[in-house]
Parts: structure tokens; C-alpha cells; sequence
């Protein structure tokens, strides 16, 4: 199946999207509910449809209606520790004091208090110097300016004209040395750092506080915001899931929640679609039972924090609230915001009542399979990437992950350690790229990883192209016109939807290389067996058309300690850390006596990359959060081929269990595999069938089979030459049937 073109979400204005969207919005909760009150006028800001700041103060962040639920707030049992720690915190922070007297004077009405806090706000303003080379210097420039912004606006009554005046001055020279510099550029919408704060927080936050003596600030921003950042946010948001990664998350995916809240306190409602509530359920999948997430993108395991609270507050998502309470707890300079929007009546629900596999859509195609909530719990990471937004999200698609009282499979390499970080030679020539991901190598040896428009050179992988050559992506239509590099083909789980026997994905990933592939497509099939001994099993089934039969193919898998090889079969065992978990994968393609596997790895070795090694290590932190691993196993064919099936079936148990025997299944359409009574087929040219295929099973057993790349439509299942099933359907998402029946001769037709 192809992802749309272009959803009719971005292509509505916003002035059009925004009633609708609202009104297919989930039920709110009290809180969130109180400032929805949708009165806001709309203007035209340079052709583009934009709220009106009412005319009075307050109006940034909460409006005079709000302020009984903000005196309720301070003595509230959940929200008071805030308020008392804020206050606190104020003592010895002079910012956070200023935003703590500010909120004083909402409640106090004293005039003299807001007069004090008025000229405070604007001395610390004026003395505000920044070293305009130091890294990320924007981040605190731009806090300092939601500062003044909540000052001036909520003590507005304390303002005198001078004041104003040099309110307005302050903040200009500020947004003239933000990174995204004043007037705002226009384009940058989807990634990098314009995608942080700057925008969607610091300067709306100004423009709004200001409006009606300088409108110029808000007029721009929010020209910006809707014209280029709501499109293509609510283009990604419909596939439920964040493309930066769980690290970076926290920063872009909270970024987003400023405008949604203070657009809604505006009286514009929801200026997204809806479909934003779901983001965070990525990260309740992701979850490990340690508490941790399962890595992705740059960083490594980063708890929501920030970003999962303000979602679950405005839309009263009691699953995300539950993931937040898991590990709360905000960052002081956020804590104000806390105070402000935390639902704090909103009562978590059991994570553990939700289904066991999740499916996250396009632009994504990515699914998480679990068997459980426990500590017993398996769980698989498995990704298409039918787009890849570069910046923080790395070169991967066709990637797996598994975990199971114990990282086994694992995304490999350190983003920010002792050689540097975002640009750093571990991160550019292996973290980032392919060959540190459970996914496929073809290497070229003649291929060049070029980036900065040839500028600078990269070591050869034989992964994946740059996307776009490492630029990142500008606006929707620059993302979806060069950065596509998969196709979702087929994806479903069941019988039952709520603990389902399998999970299936399918993707064609063959735009994510270079014309060094003609075909890569890559199925997996993921096996609940229901507990002990071996509690799943993840089938990966591969099909590889290199342009010359001469580019070495390469299957990887990476683990935290080294293989142990016997045959063909791969043993990883944990021991550190108190980890108890194993992982056996037996490769049924390529076949035995064609099968190279070999282990790469250990010291000198670590992070190798055809020839030469990239060493990294940790700077700082708690070495327990950090999981980069040292070892993989490369599996490869011995003999050169245009095409190559891989065939490998990874069983995970707990070490000390002896693996179950997996047998190869072969057919004139079909190959698959036999495992613990479950059987998993697949076409063997990894196209749908729409004729009749056949295969056999032993005698003497009953078995339950999966069987995929099925043209859609209702299909018979014959046994032996009688009809065992009259009427089978396929869906066209998903292209599978399953069911149960003993051993026997089958042919399925339609």
C-alpha cells in the first residue's frame, strides 16, 4: 500500500482546520476543558489565518477566566509541591523568581507587587549578555524572553509607556540573536533547532505579550507557525509516533505542546489534529520493564517527561498520564508550565488493559509487538521507514530491536561521547548510519557517502544513502518530494486484536539505498507463544536484488556481549547487570552450506566499519543508561548472486533454555519456517499471490499458520484435496490469513 500523497489535513488552512479538528477531538477533561472556550477572532497575518490576541492581560498562557482555577492550584495536593518548589526556587534564581511574583500578583491583584516585578523583569532583560559562540545558546535566550513575556503580560497593569517601549526593544534584541534570527526565516519547519522553542514558545510567547503595542512579533510568528510548522505536524501526527527519537523527543515533541495550549488559552482551541494525543503511546510500547525505553534516533534512553504530561492534561489520555506517573517529574524551568496546564485531577488508567502490539502508520511504518506488561515481558521494535526525516533519526530502515530481561537485539553506537557528538566521526560514520542497526548491508565498494554538497566525506558502510544528502528537510513539500524511502506493504495483528498470536510487518525498503539495490524488501513476523520456555519468536524474512551480483550482502544483528556460533546457529546470553535474558537465531537462509556467519566485535573492534574502528565512550552520566554495545554478527552468503533470500528465525527465552527446533518449509511459491507448532510462510519473489499456493506439513501435529503475501480477497483452504476452509478473507492492508489445522497437504486458493 502506498501512503498518501498528501492528506487532506495540510492541505486546509488553518482557519478552516481548526473548528473542524476541534470538533473530532476526544471528550476533555475539567481542566483542559476550562480554557477551551473557543471566542477567538481570526485575522489574516500576510495571507495566512491567525487567532487575534483578545485585548486583555492576561492572555499568555491563561486568562483572567483561569485565575480561580489558579488559586485552586496552589493549595491543590498534587500541584502545591510545585508551586511551593517554584517559589522556592525563586529564592536563589532570579528568573524563576520574577515568573513566581508574577503568579503572586494574579492572585494578589497587588499593584505595587506588579510595579516591583515590572521593572525587575525589564532590568534583568536589559543586563542579559549571552556568549553568542557557545553551543545552543538560543535555548536560554529564548527561556529568558517567556520570562519577560509572562511579566510583562501578567503584570501588565504595573507597566508604565517607557516601560513598554523597552520591553518591546529587549525583545527585539533578542529575537535578532536567536538562531533563527528576526523577522523569522521561512522555511526550517520540520527539524533542526527552529523546530525547538524559538519559535513555537519564545517569540509567540513575546509577540502575544506585546501585540497590541508592537503586533509586528506576533504577526510574524504566527505566520510561520501555521503557514509551515501546523501542516506538517499534522501530516507526521497522524501516524502516531515521533521521528527524532525518544531523546530528542522531550525537547521537539514538548515544543509542539506550547502552541497547543496557548493557542486553546487564547480561545482558538485545537490548532492540530487530534491525532497528537497518540504520539506518546510510541513510548508506552517502547517501554522496557526496567523503566527505560527501547533506543531510537540519537541519545539514548530518555523517560517522557514534560511531553507526555501537558498531552495527557489537555487531552485527558489517562493511558499517558499512567506512563508520566511511572517517572514524573519536570525540569525546574518547565515547572512553571506544570503548574500552569498539568491536568491534576486526571487519574491514570492500567497501561496494562491496552492491546500488546501497536501500529504506527504512515510516514512512520513501524510497529511494537509485546507479550505482556511484566517483567517477563518480550519486547520487539520493527521499522519500515517509509520516510526519513534526518537530523536525530538515523539511517535504519529494515531495523529490529528486542528485549527480554535484557536488551538482546540492540541499536548499536553512542551519539554524544568523548569524540564529540551531532558531528562527531563515531556518530557520522556508525551510530547514525546502517551498519549499527539490525538491518541489511550492500556494499559497493565504489560508493561514496558524501554530505554539505560534496563538501564532506564519509566512510562506506555499504548502508543506506544519505537522505537527500544529509540536508535537512525544509517545509511538508520538501520532505515528501525527497525523503521517502519505503513503502508500507502489508501489516496486521491477531486473531485476537487485544493479545494477539502475531504481528506482522512489511515493507519495501529499497529508496532507502543507492541504485547499488534494484529490490530490498524485508517481512517480519512476530510470534506470543504464550510464556515459558521460549515466549516468542521473530521471523525475518528477506529478499535482496543487488545491481551487481558481485556487492557483498550483509544481515546484522548487534548484542551487548558476544555471539557464541555454532553452525547455523547464533547464541547471544546476557550476564551483566544482572540481565537474564537469551536470544538464538537459526539461519534457514542462506542455507547451511552457503552461509558465512561471522562475528565482529570485542576490543579494537567494537564499532568496525570495513577497516577501521570508531571508538566512543560515555562522558557523563550513569553508565547503567547507556547500552552501546560492542559486538554483531554479519551473515552473509559465501557464494555472489544477484538475489539472495535470508531466512532467520530469533527465538528469545531466558538463558539456561534450550531453543526450539526450526525447520525450513519450502515450496514452489513458498519458503517459510516449522517452530513450536507455529508455522510462518512467506512468497519466496515477496510478491502477493493471487493464484493458489501450496506446501505440506507433517503428519500427526496441529499447527498454527501464518501466511502472508496474499493478494486480498476470499480465499478456500484446502487439505488434502478437500475443502477444510470455504471462505477465508485477506485484507488489503494486511495480505495474511491465519489458522489453525493439522498436518497435511495444503493448497489455498481464491
Amino acid at each position: 500500500m502506498r501512503f498518501p500523497t498528501l492528506p487532506l489535513l495540510s492541505l486546509l488552512p488553518a482557519l478552516a482546520l481548526a473548528a473542524p479538528l476541534q470538533a473530532q477531538s476526544p471528550a476533555r477533561n475539567t481542566a483542559a476543558a476550562s480554557a477551551a472556550r473557543v471566542d477567538a477572532q481570526w485575522m489574516d497575518a500576510e495571507g495566512v489565518s491567525v487567532p487575534v490576541p483578545p485585548r486583555e492581560h492576561p492572555r499568555l498562557f491563561l486568562r483572567q477566566r483561569d485565575i480561580q482555577d489558579l488559586r485552586r492550584r496552589t493549595t491543590h495536593p498534587r500541584l502545591k509541591p510545585v508551586w511551593d518548589r517554584l517559589q522556592q526556587a525563586g529564592k536563589s534564581d532570579r528568573q524563576l523568581g520574577l515568573e513566581a511574583d508574577a503568579v503572586r500578583y494574579l492572585l494578589s491583584g497587588d499593584k505595587a507587587l506588579a510595579r516591583r516585578t515590572a521593572a525587575a523583569g525589564l532590568k534583568l532583560l536589559q543586563e542579559a549578555q549571552f556568549d553568542l559562540k557557545a553551543q545552543d545558546v538560543s535555548r536560554p535566550m529564548g527561556r529568558l524572553m517567556v520570562t519577560g513575556a509572562i511579566v510583562y503580560d501578567w503584570c501588565y497593569d504595573g507597566l508604565n509607556a517607557a516601560q513598554k517601549e523597552a520591553f518591546v526593544q529587549e525583545f527585539l534584541r533578542l529575537a535578532r540573536l536567536l538562531e533563527c534570527r528576526y523577522p523569522p526565516r521561512q522555511s526550517g519547519f520540520v527539524t533542526g533547532h527552529y523546530s525547538e522553542w524559538m519559535l513555537m514558545r519564545d517569540m509567540m510567547s513575546a509577540g502575544i505579550a506585546i501585540y497590541h503595542e508592537f503586533p509586528e512579533m506576533y504577526r510574524l510568528a504566527a505566520n510561520r507557525f501555521f503557514k509551515g510548522f501546523v501542516p506538517v505536524r499534522n501530516w507526521w501526527y497522524a501516524g502516531h509516533a515521533f521521528h527524532q527519537g525518544s531523546a530528542y523527543a522531550e525537547t521537539r515533541f514538548s515544543s509542539d505542546l506550547y502552541p497547543l495550549w496557548t493557542f486553546d488559552r487564547l480561545g482558538a482551541g485545537n490548532v492540530y489534529n487530534p491525532s497528537q494525543q497518540f504520539v506518546p503511546y510510541q513510548w508506552i510500547y517502547m517501554r522496557r520493564p526496567d523503566g527505560q525505553l527501547l533506543r531510537s534516533g540519537d541519545g539514548q534512553s530518555k523517560p517522557p517527561k514534560l511531553r507526555s504530561l501537558l498531552t495527557a492534561s489537555y487531552y485527558g489520555d489517562c493511558y499517558v498520564m499512567a506512563d508520566y506517573l511511572r517517572d514524573p517529574g519536570i525540569d525546574i524551568r518547565s515547572a512553571i508550565f506544570e503548574f500552569l496546564w498539568s491536568d491534576p485531577d486526571l487519574q491514570p488508567c492500567r497501561v496494562d488493559d491496552l492491546p500488546l502490539s501497536r501500529y504506527m502508520g504512515g510516514p512512520y511504518g513501524w510497529m511494537v509487538a509485546r507479550t505482556g506488561w511484566g517483567e517477563d515481558s518480550v519486547i520487539a521494535e520493527m521499522k519500515v521507514n517509509v520516510y526519513n526525516f534526518g537530523n536525530h533519526q538515523h539511517l535504519d530502515a529494515g531495523s529490529f530491536q528486542i528485549y527480554h530481561k535484557g536488551p538482546l537485539a540492540i541499536d548499536s553506537g553512542l551519539y554524544s561521547g568523548i569524540d564529540g557528538g551531532y558531528m562527531g566521526p563515531h556518530n557520522t560514520n556508525y551510530a547514525r548510519r546502517t551498519i549499527a542497526h539490525n538491518t541489511l548491508l550492500i556494499y559497493d565498494p565504489d560508493e561514496r557517502f558524501v554530505s554539505g554538497g560534496g563538501s564532506r566525506s564519509y566512510i562506506n558502510d555499504g548502508g543506506q544513502k544519505f537522505t537527500n544528502g544529509w540536508r535537512e528537510s525544509r517545509t511538508l513539500e520538501d520532505l515528501m518530494a525527497n525523503y521517502q524511502t519505503g513503502e508500507v506493504l502489508g501489516y496486521g495483528f491477531g486473531p485476537d486484536a487485544r493479545r494477539p498470536a502475531y504481528t506482522y510487518l512489511k515493507g519495501d525498503i529499497t529508496r532507502a539505498y543507492s541504485s547499488k539495490v534494484r529490490e530490498v524488501r524485508r517481512s517480519f513476523a512476530f510470534l506470543n507463544l504464550d510464556g515459558a520456555p521460549v515466549p516468542a519468536v521473530l521471523v525475518v524474512f528477506d529478499r535482496v536484488v543487488s545491481a551487481n551480483p558481485e556487492f557483498k550482502k550483509h544481515w546484522l544483528l548487534h548484542s551487548m556481549e558476544k555471539p557464541e556460533i555454532e553452525g547455523n546457529s547464533i547464541a547471544l546470553t546476557l550476564s551483566q547487570r544482572g540481565w537474564t535474558g537469551k536470544l538464538v537465531n537459526t539461519v534457514l537462509a542462506p542455507r547451511p552450506d552457503n552461509a558465512q556467519i561471522t562475528p565482529v566485535g570485542g576490543p579494537g573492534k567494537e564499532f568496525w566499519v570495513f577497516g577501521k574502528n570508531f571508538p566512543n565512550r560515555i562522558r557523563r552520566g550513569n553508565p547503567i543508561d547507556f547500552e552501546i554495545g560492542e559486538w554483531r554478527v554479519e551473515v552473509s552468503p559465501r557464494e555472489a548472486a544477484v538475489t539472495d533470500l535470508f531466512l532467520n528465525v530469533l527465538q528469545v527465552m531466558e538463558k539456561g533454555v534450550r531453543p526450539m527446533e526450526a525447520t525450513r518449509i519450502d515450496s514452489p511459491e513458498l519458503v517459510g519456517v516449522r517452530v513450536g507448532g507455529r508455522v510462518v510462510l512467506f512468497n519466496r519473489i515477496s510478491r502477493r499471490a493471487g493464484r493458489a499456493v501450496s506446501f505440506s506439513l507433517p503428519q500427526g501435529e496441529s499447527y498454527k499458520v501464518l501466511v502472508t503475501d496474499l493478494a486480498a480477497g476470499n480465499w478456500q483452504v484446502w487439505r488434502d484435496g478437500r475443502v477444510a476452509d470455504p471462505a477465508m478473507l485477506v485484507t488489503e492492508d494486511a495480505g495474511t490469513f491465519y489458522f489453525e489445522g493439522p498436518g497435511g497437504e495444503y493448497v489455498l486458493r481464491r
